[in-house]
């Protein structure tokens, strides 16, 4: 009876230091981690973005509220043509960069509470590239478009996990190839891979009216204005644009439909919500701050001008115009939303170029403008490619 009192006496005493151990251990885990993200910043309302410094780039984060900047990485061997984003808690940071030959863009996500770096898709054939990239708000996930520019443009819209390096391909473009000139009893002719019908079928789903098979060009390929994160997360818009390769006459658009989507990451649904009447183009689309609204840019001009900025309420589907394009205002570009459901874009006049650029913010519900003032290191800049921290 006495050695089994003791026995288990023995056990609960082995058993109460183990749970001391396991505590201690968990407190020095707690504490390394605390001490490590001592100093780290919170940037969710911020906006993040490359831009130029001498023959390199820097990697800023700018609060429009406070007009403050601060920067967060020195990337001398980074071209200001890239993308850079940081994550909400501001634990990491991650950017595009071009290889040594200039014929591939790949990703490096940088820890900035230590010397850590992963590099992603710097194995990618030539003439490929990850563009627009966001953070997801679980500080883990990576939003991107990839394009691939071998032959002709073919993009997709995946997610990449940082962790395990899992790609998750969410929407693709694709190529589609309608005709060709080809040699046939020594004589060149046109031969045609697309009927009619078939045509007519893409271009209506992505919201276009029907077109000549004629008029189709010889490739059809899908591009996609940056995608956008939700302000929960949980949803993502952007514009599909159905192009061709070539399109006959002067100053003819290349695009063939084009119309704003919306994918729910939850149910994996992807959905139009949008397309235009006339033959207009979609540019980017944002999400108001309170993620009721979308604004979006709607253009004309063959390169882009001409741009009005749209305004879509999601409950109702309603869609109305609140920045026209005017002389003044010609070329109305790269949105940014703002607190209070304010949207902030660069505007140059008709007559101008970006050198005459200036960033102004939009109050959508009241169309009140006013200039955005805004400067890095001292000197006006436009936040050209910026995007929100959330």
């Amino acid at each position: 009876m006495g050695s089994a009192q003791t026995v288990n006496r023995f056990h609960i005493i082995a058993l109460i230091l183990i749970l001391i151990v396991g505590l201690s251990w968990i407190v020095h885990l707690l504490i390394t981690s605390y001490q490590g993200l001592k100093g780290v910043q919170n940037y969710k309302g911020w906006l993040a973005g490359i831009t130029a410094d001498g023959t390199g780039s820097l990697l800023v984060a700018f609060h429009p509220e406070q007009a403050e900047s601060k920067t967060i990485l020195k990337l001398p061997n980074v071209t200001p043509d890239n993308f850079g984003v940081i994550c909400p808690n501001g634990t990491k940071a991650a950017y595009t960069q071009w290889n040594e030959q200039q014929t591939v863009r790949y990703l490096v996500v940088q820890s900035l509470t230590s010397a850590k770096q992963h590099v992603f898709f710097d194995d990618l054939p030539a003439m490929n590239e990850i563009k627009t990239i966001s953070w997801f708000p679980d500080h883990r996930r990576i939003l991107f478009v990839k394009s691939d520019q071998t032959t002709h443009v073919n993009q997709e819209i995946s997610m990449l996990d940082t962790g395990s390096g899992k790609v998750e391909t969410l929407v693709k473009g694709g190529i589609r190839l309608v005709k060709r000139a080809e040699e046939e009893n020594g004589e060149e002719r046109m031969k045609f891979y697309m009927t009619q019908d078939e045509l007519d079928r893409i271009v209506q789903s992505y919201g276009g009216k029907p077109v000549p098979l004629d008029d189709a060009g010889g490739y059809l390929m899908v591009e996609f204005a940056a995608p956008v994160l939700s302000p929960d997360g949980n949803r993502i818009v952007y514009s599909a644009t159905l192009n061709r390769n070539y399109a006959k006459g002067e100053n003819v658009p290349l695009w063939l439909a084009s119309s704003l989507w919306v994918y729910d990451l939850t149910s994996g649904q992807n959905k139009m919500i949008y397309s235009p009447s006339d033959r207009s183009a979609v540019g980017k689309a944002i999400w108001t701050s309170d993620g009721s609204h979308v604004a979006f840019i709607s253009y004309t001009g063959a390169n882009g001008e001409g741009g009005a900025i749209e305004y879509m309420d999601l409950a109702s589907a309603k869609v109305k115009t609140i920045f026209p394009p005017t002389a003044e205002h010609h070329n109305n570009v790269n949105l940014i939303a703002l607190d209070r459901n304010e949207i902030s874009f660069i505007s140059a006049p008709k007559s101008g170029s970006l050198k005459n650029a200036k960033r102004w913010i939009l109050n959508p519900e009241t169309g009140e403008t006013r200039l955005m003032p805004v400067q890095l290191k001292g000197q006006n800049a436009l936040l050209r490619n910026f995007s929100n921290v959330q």
